[in-house]
């Protein structure tokens, strides 16, 4: 069924909260009706805790006008990020991960993979923003879901990032009860691993969802014994980040060979293809590089500006003008020949 997979993780949190005494049981079985089927972000996320939710229900108030303009800011953010990158990129991506063989070359298969490494996130964060947007509108506040992730100096940073209500709930009910890391460093390494081992397989029952899980624990856990004690995962912007966070995408885009594929013979070809396969041709045009290259660049400032909440707090022309130029990318950039349902709809 679609969203099982949400809907499911959040039951098991609010039952397992229970049961832990960090939350009273629902007051009536409409309510916990209300928390599991809760349209925005029954689908696809994010995955909202029961104390985030009930704590909105039973404490509900009427949106203000700064959480209208940020719901309605949100929810056009994400259409741009859905139809106007997620959608294009997907056409790439599609071709290439439909007959990898047909498509010989490292620059070929870095490309492809890349292709769909930019579709997925900027087509599940789309899906989130809009979740989140349309919660603001009838007084819910749901949590982040992404920060930025393709700006993470490393895997471990990343994944602080990337789909921040799963990371968490791996964090909660599967990492720290296992031990987390406070049974010495090969105890943690190994609950590392058995995490994200466990977070692959949730995305399906597949020999490529694992394997791709496992390859997550395995960066986890290798960046865990390389980094000194109390240093943390997320570096400051010195020097050497840009050449940190061109290497985590690599690393986490390359492990997309497995997520992608549509079978291991494929995944194989594909990471052969990657290192050691002839030079091959971009699939990407230059349109769309130009695209991602923008798209960069606001994360950047918004990184360090954060321009988005600028925008909702400033003056009415800046507010205004984003809109319309949102607007005007999803009437331009908006269309496909076929629609392109949500990657995560899926799962």
């Amino acid at each position: 069924p679609v969203g099982i997979s949400f809907y499911t993780f959040q039951a098991l949190s609010y039952v397992v909260d229970v049961y832990r005494r960090k939350i009273r049981p629902a007051r009536h079985v409409i309510d916990f009706a209300n928390y599991l089927a809760f349209f925005p972000q029954l689908v696809a996320g994010p995955i909202v805790r029961a104390h985030e939710f009930f704590g909105d229900l039973y404490n509900w108030r009427k949106p203000t006008s700064d959480h209208v303009l940020q719901g309605t800011l949100l929810i056009l953010l994400g259409l741009v990020k859905k139809m106007a990158m997620a959608d294009q990129f997907a056409r790439f991506a599609d071709a290439y991960f439909a007959n990898p063989s047909g498509h010989p070359g490292m620059l070929t298969a870095w490309s492809g993979v890349v292709a769909f490494g930019i579709q997925v996130y900027f087509d599940f964060s789309g899906y989130t923003d809009i979740a989140i947007g349309s919660a603001k509108l009838f007084g819910f506040h749901f949590p982040a879901n992404f920060q930025r992730p393709y700006l993470a100096s490393s895997v471990t940073d990343f994944w602080r990032r990337w789909h921040i209500s799963l990371s968490r709930w791996l964090r909660d009910y599967l990492y720290i009860p296992l031990g987390g890391n406070r049974h010495g460093r090969w105890k943690t390494y190994r609950n590392l691993f058995l995490t994200m081992l466990l977070g692959g397989l949730w995305h399906g029952a597949s020999w490529n969802f694992v394997l791709w899980g496992g390859l997550q624990g395995i960066f986890l856990a290798v960046e865990r014994m390389f980094r000194h004690k109390g240093t943390p995962a997320s570096e400051k912007w010195t020097p050497l980040y840009p050449l940190q966070a061109v290497l985590t995408f690599a690393a986490i885009n390359g492990s997309f060979a497995l997520f992608r594929a549509q079978s291991m013979a494929d995944s194989w070809y594909i990471l052969r293809q990657m290192f050691t396969g002839e030079v091959g041709v971009i699939l990407i045009p230059a349109w769309a590089l130009t695209l991602a290259g923008v798209s960069l660049a606001l994360a950047v400032i918004e990184e360090k500006r954060s321009w988005f909440d600028g925008l909702c707090r400033g003056p009415v022309w800046a507010y205004a003008s984003a809109c319309a130029v949102l607007l005007l990318a999803v009437e331009l950039l908006g269309y496909t020949e076929e629609a392109v349902p949500f990657v995560y709809f899926q799962f």
